[in-house]
């Protein structure tokens, strides 16, 4: 398995989280568990080669070759799978408000959600769809999504939303231990105001964003260096303690702290450490 980052655009930078190629000669492998946790960031993903399989514990949905899929919040973890042959897939990972710049819906339609981007964008979609599994080589298809997203931005779409961005910004600051009131006093808005806000502009509520980035923070460290032992250790900054960490562990990966040592999930992990 080989992970790509590729470098965006200055004009859509601020925007991105991470912008990848992931590419298995074989397909995921069937002895790793795959599990992909939350990290509080919609995305936009290609299945250029061969298809995608997600399930969450509630839905699960296929993406065939060639569609490209808008991926809202998650807060549960999901498990990929595809079939035995080559498998290329291109994957923007957008900042917690960066998608909300490229669409104009309320992102919470899409929360819990994998929708074809043509239901989102409509024709436009569907065109970028149609040429990029046109594209014959992976840097054409590469070039055409990054292209889109450069022209999205500069047509202006949509846009921003100041009051979004520096919440987010105070949650980052606090390692995401600011209580959501103080939160709001600090933005000189209410609570209610707020809430609606994010759940138009990211998807979710600022608790529920805050709870998966503070535990993102956490299993980014722990995918460097696979000791559970840190995990816990780190947890008493974000959570009241042990028993609540470990409920809030499950709830983001379907495992104990320590189970989730143990398994074999080498594909998840890869999404989570720093790439070149």
């Amino acid at each position: 398995m080989l992970l790509k980052t590729v470098t965006p655009a200055a004009e859509i930078a601020p925007y991105i989280h991470q912008f990848w190629v992931f590419e298995a000669p074989a397909g995921l492998p069937a002895a790793d568990a795959r599990v992909v946790v939350p990290n509080g960031r919609a995305k936009l993903i290609v299945p250029w080669r061969n298809g995608l399989t997600a399930r969450g514990s509630s839905r699960g949905r296929h993406s065939p070759e060639g569609e490209i899929v808008l991926v809202g919040l998650w807060d549960q973890p999901t498990t990929l799978s595809s079939t035995a042959e080559r498998t290329v897939t291109i994957g923007v990972e957008f900042t917690p408000t960066g998608l909300a710049q490229f669409v104009r819906q309320d992102l919470d339609e899409i929360f819990l959600e994998i929708a074809p981007v043509d239901a989102l964008l409509g024709r436009i979609g569907a065109t970028l769809a149609a040429r990029v599994a046109e594209a014959e080589t992976l840097l054409e298809a590469v070039e055409l999504v990054h292209r889109f997203l450069v022209w999205r931005v500069r047509e202006g779409m949509a846009s921003q939303d100041r009051l979004v961005i520096a919440a987010v910004a105070a949650m980052s600051a606090s390692n995401f231990t600011l209580p959501i009131q103080e939160l709001a006093d600090r933005l000189d808005c209410s609570r209610r105001h707020l809430q609606t806000l994010f759940q138009r502009r990211v998807g979710t509520t600022p608790k529920r964003l805050q709870a998966i980035l503070a535990f993102e923070r956490l299993y980014r460290r722990y995918s460097v260096h696979r000791d559970h032992r840190l995990l816990r250790d780190d947890a008493l900054e974000h959570f009241y303690d042990q028993a609540h960490f470990i409920h809030a562990f499950k709830r983001f990966t379907g495992h104990s702290p320590s189970r989730f040592a143990e398994i074999d999930n080498e594909f998840g992990r890869i999404f989570y450490r720093p790439q070149s």
